[in-house]
């Protein structure tokens, strides 16, 4: 399989003091730095070009599914904006640019912080209807505007933080004579690195639940003076409003295929971390002697099950990032391979995460174990870059009307293959009772099997770009398994798998890929990337000497010494029990 997985750049960095630094003891502004140094760092082994960015290189993708993501989720959240989101938005303009250019190079050099202001408070999904105004005034200067709250622009880390001038995309209104001319993309400096430019505001949000710490912060602007250079894209009104939008944030759908794509490492690290964990467990066997929790089959079966996923996410990634990068594909067609793709990896790096955290035990709800930490960090992405639920109740609306089609199975016999199929023909017979898709009882009734549907059809192509991969057998029988008891009742019903039969395959499946375990871990290297102190009894007792300790001469009386009770007259005694 090693084609599928090769040397990491970042194998290294592990070992280096900049990541084997404690976090704990740092404050939340002392982490959020660090996550800055080690961002930088990771940019450095990869040195990206803005021919990298425009093309899309096998090293652009690499960086989204380095293993490395695992060690620092925000330093990954501001390498995958700084380079796709703001780095791949001005790559086309600065081609033609040359003034742009210099700093297209600062970005890529992570010389500046470059962030992507889209989405505002009040339009998250509906971001086509921000209110934030870009004015051209006399002079040929722009006046940046944020008319009221609901406008600030929201999330994107925008404080004072990274010892780096930040540099922002920001997308606004352009009003030219009193005229609206739709969205345009617009270069603004945020800051110096020490404080925020004039008339810009940064408001820090408080950190994500279980996240690493990232300034991610509601930003607005009072009448900043932006030069002409500043606008990305030309001051004509576009004949068509949307597609001059979506042309705008193409770099967005690239995000969502790229940050997808991290559940490869995420799900690797974490399969890792809960397999030596369980094999260096022990309780106390039968005879008396130690035993070790790994020869357990619940807890053999999420691992070697996420194990699968991560080969099978490995090989569906790849595949679609070739045919999204194939311009003879439509290009709405292109854009649902990444909401499928999205659609099933954020359902498998869930699920999971999830078990192999509750594999852990108690250990398993510590951050410094890094499981838990990674799946809030992962949620965190099936938001960003086009929320899961809103790209597959689109994607599926627009398929059950026939507006276009995804690629074909090229196993239509596979059981997976035949679950798409059957939920598509389902749903297709229940809308032509229906009428009109903008309907209550298509809401009712349609928009809830959306999600399904995607994932269907993630799964499906998930499978088959497996096999073409050739990743063993025994792998892709765990992974078709692990789907079918997603929806175990449609393969009951429809496909003769009954339950028994369904956990029969599940042992089977898990069986014969156990003896390959040990390789097949191997194989992904995650090794250096899981720095979770359960994963061996060295680092399990470095971790308990480096933590605070207490100690002392304190003397507590709990009980005072015994008082003799009088005894009460027995008639007394009779109306106290009373």
């Amino acid at each position: 399989m090693s084609h599928l997985f090769s040397a990491s750049r970042t194998a290294h960095l592990p070992k280096t003091k900049l990541f084997q630094r404690p976090i704990r003891r740092l404050s939340l502004d002392e982490q959020c730095e660090l996550s800055y140094q080690r961002a930088r760092a990771i940019a450095q082994q990869y040195a990206l070009t803005a021919h990298d960015v425009l093309t899309l290189s096998e090293k652009f993708w690499e960086l989204h599914m380095d293993n490395v993501a695992m060690m620092d989720g925000a330093a990954i959240t501001l390498l995958t904006i700084q380079y796709n989101l703001a780095a791949g938005t001005l790559a086309p303009f600065a081609m033609k640019r040359p003034e742009l250019r210099p700093l297209l190079q600062r970005i890529l050099n992570f010389d500046v912080s470059a962030q992507f202001l889209l989405t505002e408070v009040s339009h998250g999904l509906d971001a086509m209807n921000l209110e934030t105004t870009a004015t051209l005034l006399p002079n040929g200067e722009f006046d940046l505007n944020s008319p009221n709250e609901g406008a600030a622009k929201y999330m994107p880390p925008t404080g004072p933080y990274g010892g780096v001038p930040r540099v922002a995309i920001v997308f606004a209104r352009l009003i030219v004579n009193n005229e609206e001319r739709g969205l345009r993309p617009f270069v603004v400096a945020l800051g110096d690195g020490k404080q925020m430019c004039k008339g810009v505001t940064s408001r820090l949000l408080p950190i994500r639940a279980g996240s690493k710490p990232v300034d991610h912060a509601l930003t607005t602007f009072n009448h900043v003076r932006l030069p002409p250079s500043a606008l990305l894209g030309k001051l004509e009104k576009p004949a068509d409003a949307r597609i001059n939008f979506m042309t705008c944030i193409w770099r967005v759908t690239v995000g969502s295929l790229a940050l997808s794509a991290l559940a490869v490492p995420t799900v690797a690290v974490g399969t890792h971390i809960a397999a030596r964990y369980s094999m260096r467990r022990t309780i106390t066997g039968p005879t008396g002697q130690p035993f070790s929790i790994w020869n357990f089959r619940t807890q053999q079966l999420p691992i070697v099950r996420a194990l699968a996923q991560v080969y099978v996410m490995k090989a569906h990634a790849l595949e679609a990032i070739r045919m999204f990068k194939d311009t003879d594909i439509d290009v709405r067609t292109r854009m649902g391979i990444a909401a499928s793709v999205k659609a099933a990896m954020i359902q498998h790096t869930q699920s999971s995460l999830f078990a192999l955290s509750e594999r852990c035990g108690a250990h398993g709800l510590f951050e410094h174990n890094q499981i838990i930490a990674t799946q809030l960090e992962m949620r965190g992405v099936g938001i960003a870059e086009g929320d899961v639920l809103a790209l597959s109740i689109r994607l599926a609306t627009e398929l059950l009307l026939g507006r276009y089609e995804m690629p074909e199975p090229r196993y239509p016999d596979c059981l997976l293959a035949r679950h798409e199929a059957g939920l598509f023909a389902e749903c297709r017979a229940e809308m032509s009772k229906l009428g009109s898709h903008r309907g209550e009882a298509f809401n009712r009734l349609m928009l809830p099997m959306c999600q399904p549907l995607v994932e269907a059809i993630g799964h499906r192509m998930a499978y088959e770009a497996a096999v073409d991969a050739q990743v063993p057998q025994h792998l892709l029988d765990v992974y078709e398994n692990s789907v079918v008891k997603m929806d175990a009742a449609w393969y009951a019903e429809h496909a003769g798998v009954g339950r028994w039969a369904q956990a029969e395959m599940e042992e089977r499946a898990a069986t014969a890929a156990l003896p390959y375990f040990e390789q097949d871990l191997e194989a992904v290297g995650a090794a250096p990337f899981a720095t979770a102190p359960i994963v061996t009894k060295d680092s399990w007792d470095s971790f308990v000497r480096d933590l605070d300790c207490y100690q002392g001469d304190a003397e507590v009386e709990l009980v005072s010494s015994p008082i003799p009770i009088q005894r009460l007259p027995e008639e007394r005694m009779v109306h106290a029990r009373l």
